[in-house]
């Protein structure tokens, strides 16, 4: 972690002294991408899901229970009227195998603002048949607890069907990758100084600490998916990122920034457990 360290300082300084009010860059798109991954084992993450948005992979989330998943909210927000959303179980590839599931509602949650870093990027979907759980290809995802901190130099792994470079194509196996958690401190004053967007303590960045295997995730208009958003961070096993925003898919100094779920621990049980319902796709 100490090479990550030294690494943004130098970046924040130097940054620092050839600024001279040049406005800063746009972030990258609304996106994921697993970066020199490794292709996952059947039944190695149970819980990973595809959202699909007419029949074609859009992001990734996980399972909560029989009838609830865990996303991101930008992957959901503000849906064109018309889409069909569904969500793929108990596959790795997905062109093949698994179970489809039609999502009937939608909770975003009420604080998210993409205006503002992407904050509060978190949603929770409810299908219309349970999943098929066997805790063998289909299990729930295990949560953090309430608040729960994951340090920096925390060794963790992102998932994801994710494209493969920049725009590029999406994978058809699921991929994932070991990276390791950042100081949010220093990831927040690297992204501040360079875009003017802060990094608050709900969201927790990681990347390679040799900047070679990372995701990617959200930025400014136009609006596109790369295919990683909504997945799992996963830190033996626990989630506790769910993939949300980067410069152009965590393009090297720049970790991606991903939602802090033990943040929402306490929400995330409360809409499942009253069963609330969102108005319906729009």
């Amino acid at each position: 972690m100490q090479s990550v360290t030294w690494l943004v300082l130098l970046l924040v300084t130097a940054a620092h002294s050839t600024a001279g009010g040049v406005s800063p860059p746009a972030l990258s798109e609304v996106s994921g991408r697993i970066i020199n991954g490794e292709p996952a084992a059947l039944g190695e993450f149970p819980a990973q899901l595809s959202l699909q948005k007419n029949g074609h992979h859009s992001c990734g989330a996980s399972i909560l229970s029989d009838y609830w998943a865990l996303t991101a909210a930008h992957c959901v927000y503000a849906l064109v009227s018309g889409t069909v959303l569904e969500l793929l179980s108990g596959t790795i590839t997905l062109d093949e195998g698994g179970t489809r599931h039609s999502v009937t509602s939608i909770v975003i949650h009420p604080q998210y603002d993409e205006s503002d870093s992407w904050v509060n990027d978190v949603a929770v979907l409810r299908v219309w048949m349970p999943f098929p759980l066997n805790s063998e290809t289909v299990a729930p995802i295990q949560l953090p607890e309430q608040g729960e901190d994951t340090p920096a130099g925390s060794p963790v792994t992102v998932v994801g069907w994710g494209r493969l470079s920049f725009d590029g194509n999406i994978s058809n196996s699921l991929q994932k990758v070991d990276i390791e958690v950042w100081d949010r401190d220093l990831c927040s004053l690297l992204f501040e100084d360079g875009f003017q967007s802060p990094v608050y303590l709900t969201q927790i960045c990681a990347a390679g600490v040799d900047e070679r295997g990372s995701s990617c995730d959200v930025s400014t208009a136009p609006i596109q998916f790369q295919g990683d958003s909504g997945g799992t961070l996963l830190l033996e096993g626990v989630v506790v990122g769910l993939v949300s925003w980067s410069y152009r898919c965590a393009t090297p100094p720049y970790p991606t920034v991903y939602t802090r779920v033990s943040s929402y621990v306490d929400w995330i049980g409360q809409q499942i457990s009253v069963g609330r319902t969102a108005p319906g796709l729009h």
